[in-house]
């Protein structure tokens, strides 16, 4: 599956580096069948609004509590802008210029803030060069991670910083099962990729609870490439640890049909990524999904189903519901649906967590 949710026929099968940990696909994908990836049908931006400005918010609040307040800002990546608007209520002196190759149709550039469709290449030549780069869950999805900070490292200002923002490739998650995401990093696998980009390290922090799975790393332009480098992570824990989560997913699909037995019709509880997930990886048992059921339908992701308000699906009791939300919350969605006499479908004790 793609992050954004289309499900393409390729193989998923990665493979983890014994030096830093981090994870990559066994097979190499060419530049330009990703970039085709990233056209007008790329729509992760525009799939859920309000969902976008929360997260906005969230990574604004994170990246200003460890960031002094910089002056021109180049955001790659930047999705429909939410950040850099969010970015600049902190910070309203500055100006911002973000790029993405997927920008929503209804982005436009406002004010201090200049947005434009493309990649790191395609960045204006009359901007920067900046004192802040932010890249937010984009160095995972490109195929040289090294190559992508060195073209950051190009556009930076005397003394600038560069942030990236990743998911934490320390622990099995869902990361692993977008075929976009080409890499899963650890800490280590940044350094690496930093320090082969001429940048040092200044410092990296795990992300607040509540906004998951993820790291940032601040990075600086160096003039020594020697930086120390010792390991801090275990490769061969991570590499049985990931092998064991897709395994896992694997069997999902069998594991959920033996649960919800003869049953057709099923409700979901969820329309979003997770929905997403059995979509592509539980195919017959989304073939039994009627209806997707969200407390709030404008939020709903476009996954082929019709959906619906939970105020209407509790008017029918009795209905089957898979709870399509991440595992370390369905034991709290499943209880409210047995309140409200629903028979929920939880698998959240099948995936390691």
């Amino acid at each position: 599956m793609l992050s954004d949710g289309r499900v393409i026929l390729r193989a998923l099968a990665k493979m983890s580096c014994l030096t830093c940990g981090s994870t990559f696909h066994a097979s190499k994908t060419a530049d330009e069948d990703i970039r085709n990836i990233y056209t007008d049908d790329y729509e992760l931006a525009a799939a859920a609004p309000k969902a976008d400005a929360a997260r906005a918010r969230a990574y604004a609040t994170w990246i200003r509590s460890c960031c002094a307040s910089p002056r021109v800002i180049l955001e790659i990546g930047c999705g429909s802008g939410a950040l850099l608007s969010e970015l600049l209520r902190g910070w309203p002196d500055a100006q911002a210029c973000g790029v993405d190759p997927a920008l929503p149709d209804g982005a436009r550039s406002q004010g201090a803030i200049r947005l434009k469709r493309g990649f790191v290449e395609d960045v204006p030549a009359d901007a920067g060069p900046f004192d802040l780069i932010v890249a937010v869950n984009v160095i995972e999805h490109t195929t040289d991670p090294s190559r992508f900070l060195r073209s950051l490292r190009e556009r930076l200002a005397p003394k600038g910083k560069i942030i990236v923002v990743c998911p934490d490739g320390h622990s099995a998650n869902v990361e692993l099962l977008f075929f976009d995401h080409l890499y899963s990093l650890t800490r280590d696998g940044l350094r690496l990729a930093g320090r082969k980009a001429g940048l040092t390290t200044e410092d990296d922090f795990p992300a607040p609870s509540d906004i998951g799975d993820f790291q940032m790393m601040h990075f600086a332009a160096s003039t020594d490439d020697r930086e120390a480098f010792s390991p801090s992570t275990d490769p061969a824990r991570l590499h049985d640890e990931r092998r064991s989560y897709l395994d896992h997913w694997s069997m999902l699909d069998r594991y959920l049909l033996d649960r919800s037995q003869s049953a057709t019709g099923v409700l979901t509880f969820g329309a979003g990524q997770t929905a997403a997930l059995l979509r592509a990886y539980a195919p017959q048992t989304w073939a039994r999904v009627g209806t997707l059921v969200v407390d709030d339908p404008g939020d709903a992701w476009s996954l082929g189903r019709p959906v619906a308000s939970y105020k209407e699906a509790i008017r029918n009791p009795g209905r089957v519901v898979l709870v399509a939300t991440t595992p370390h919350v369905q034991e709290v969605v499943a209880r409210r649906l047995d309140r409200d006499d629903l028979h929920p479908i939880t698998w959240n004790e099948l995936i390691p967590r």
